[in-house]
């Protein structure tokens, strides 16, 4: 009887919808395609190629928020998470906020896009990250309108901050 109570106590077994899915990297990339952030969480224990692959995933990401077979048509309130690609066990996800021209760009375990439950965790982690961001953006501690390199750094470290809190 014991054998039978230990999958209803341990969550991972026979519960795949209630794990909570976590991304493999975040990128926030600026309405010029300059780069923000590349966070990838758990940056320490992870290898420099697996960062420098999400890096490269990122920059691939950019030709297909360029490419007219993505038509972003979205209500501007509701925008549109799309699949970019699926590449070395990662399923690439896009988003654009038109009235701003932010790009959020999100990795997941490939097998993430396999059930509907999933979709609706990644459209959640992506409106998570876009307030993420506009709580940063929107601080007016933080000087926005010099436009020097120091307080693009500091929007970096805060939003960096605010990653490791949250994933």
């Amino acid at each position: 009887m014991e054998k039978e109570s230990e999958p209803l106590e341990g969550e991972s077994v026979g519960s795949e919808p209630t794990v909570a899915l976590k991304p493999c990297f975040i990128s926030l990339i600026d309405e010029f395609d300059k780069p923000l952030l590349v966070y990838a969480p758990g940056q320490d224990e992870k290898e420099v190629n697996e960062v420098l692959k999400y890096n490269v995933f990122s920059n691939i990401s950019l030709d297909y928020f360029d490419s007219p077979l993505f038509d972003w048509v979205s209500l501007e309130s509701q925008p549109t998470v799309k699949l970019f690609f699926q590449l070395e066990g990662v399923a690439v996800f896009g988003m654009l906020i038109k009235p701003t021209g932010l790009k959020i760009i999100i990795g997941f375990p490939q097998e993430s896009y396999n059930s509907e439950v999933h979709e609706q965790q990644i459209r959640e982690i992506f409106q998570k990250v876009h307030k993420i961001y506009l709580k940063v953006k929107l601080n007016p501690f933080i000087n926005l309108s010099s436009g020097s390199s120091t307080s693009r750094e500091e929007i970096i470290q805060k939003l960096e901050a605010k990653f490791n809190v949250e994933f």
